[in-house]
């Protein structure tokens, strides 16, 4: 998977966090802030599907600060129990920052969807 992902605004709307309302409430950190999260949950939950995942930069930040590729391989013989920590691991940022990105509903496993 080649992706250059938009809809970052997505988290924008849900993110709440009372340790972090300082960082929060001015509405450009919070974009952008929101825009990284964004992009570091979807190659978390990428990892925890079975993929191995990089986030390069592909344009310079002079040209636009939404510059992310996220290049994500589908790994053969993923390890089962790397899977679930990675998924462990975005669950608890999700809760910590208390948004659900569609990408999570999305990869959630069948038995989660029911």
């Amino acid at each position: 998977i080649l992706s250059v992902p938009c809809c970052q605004h997505e988290l924008n709307r849900q993110i709440k966090n009372e340790l972090l309302r300082p960082v929060l409430k001015y509405g450009l950190i919070q974009e952008r802030f929101s825009a990284l999260l964004t992009d570091a949950l979807r190659g978390t939950l990428l990892e925890a599907a079975g993929y191995q995942v990089q986030l390069l930069e592909f344009i310079d930040m002079e040209h636009t600060p939404k510059n992310i590729l996220i290049r994500a391989v589908r790994q053969n013989r993923a390890v089962e129990a790397v899977c679930q920590r990675k998924r462990r691991e975005a669950e608890r940022c999700m809760e910590f920052f208390q948004v659900e990105p569609t990408l999570a509903r999305l990869l959630a496993p069948v038995e989660e969807k029911q």
